[in-house]
């Protein structure tokens, strides 16, 4: 990548300590989504350090909001629940990501700073910085940041190889500045997800078969994807290596950083009230016929 890090760089040393959250990946739940505002609000509300969770959402296609701006989208969504490819919602932007197994995500939670420190690039470069880092060090890659027409969610900062996006990115702040003395703390929420071993193919067919539904079209074309497992040996590609050396990666960049396995108690009672904002079908209501 011949992109300036050193903000990035910064960010990661700016803060003292760091959570990072490596979950179980071998029984994702629909709860997975519920807790990106739970673990948000936490790092909004100061209770946890900034936050990196690696996770596993169950097999699914992740749409942004906008996604199911009509009754048509709201009824693909269904439709495709009925195939095994259940649509849920997440609060940043894009376009529909694959998820389940052979993906891995990356969240990045940050404080929203009370006075304007980042920019939106930033923030996704701080994102991309693990991955990259991995992927060069562990897997002898040469990864960058750029557009790759025809893929999902396709934007400036796909994490690509060879020509191949391999990582779909987005982002949301939310709130205002952080801490309990503001009257809306926010975060800002940076999301990635990695493909390593999932069936090409089978996502690109599902990817469009969505959008079919929805919109009436099929945007996503398959030699425009490819998988880790694509690169390197199935071995390298498997979870327990490729979440090893992400946490390398991760632990080289923090000053201090404490890994857990599994959010607070707190955050998980408060994922219950966000659940219904990653079903499409609390949107049906706001949506146009």
């Amino acid at each position: 990548m011949n992109e300036d890090f050193t903000v990035a760089k910064a960010i990661y040393k700016q803060y003292g300590e760091w959570r990072v959250l490596a979950e179980r990946l071998d029984d994702p739940s629909p709860l997975s989504y519920a807790l990106e505002e739970a673990v948000g609000e936490a790092v909004a509300r100061e209770e946890v350090p900034p936050t990196l969770r690696i996770w596993r959402g169950p097999r699914a296609l992740v749409v942004a909001k906008k996604d199911l701006r009509t009754q048509r989208a709201v009824d693909a969504a269904g439709m495709m629940k009925q195939v095994d490819w259940p649509v849920y919602v997440r609060q940043s932007g894009g376009t529909a990501v694959p998820h389940g197994p052979g993906t891995l995500n990356l969240s990045l939670f940050l404080p929203r700073p009370r006075r304007v420190e980042w920019t939106i690039d930033d923030i996704y470069r701080a994102l991309g910085l693990p991955l990259a880092q991995m992927m060069r060090k562990a897997y002898r890659l040469q990864p960058y940041f750029g557009e790759v027409p025809g893929s999902f969610c396709d934007g400036r900062f796909n994490v690509v190889v060879q020509g191949k996006k391999i990582v779909g990115t987005s982002q949301v702040w939310k709130g205002g500045p952080a801490g309990l003395a503001s009257k809306r703390p926010g975060y800002i929420l940076a999301h990635a997800t990695l493909l390593t071993t999932i069936d090409r193919e089978q996502t690109v067919s599902a990817l469009n078969a969505w959008y079919e539904l929805a919109e009436g079209t099929k945007p996503v074309y398959i030699d425009t994807v490819a998988t880790l497992a694509s690169y390197v040996p199935q071995g390298l590609a498997e979870d327990g290596h490729v979440v090893s050396t992400l946490l390398d990666a991760i632990q080289g960049m923090t000053d201090r950083s404490r890994v857990e396995t599994t959010v607070s108690e707190k955050e998980r009672k408060s994922a219950s009230k966000y659940q219904t904002n990653a079903d499409p079908e609390s949107y049906r209501r706001r949506a146009s016929g």
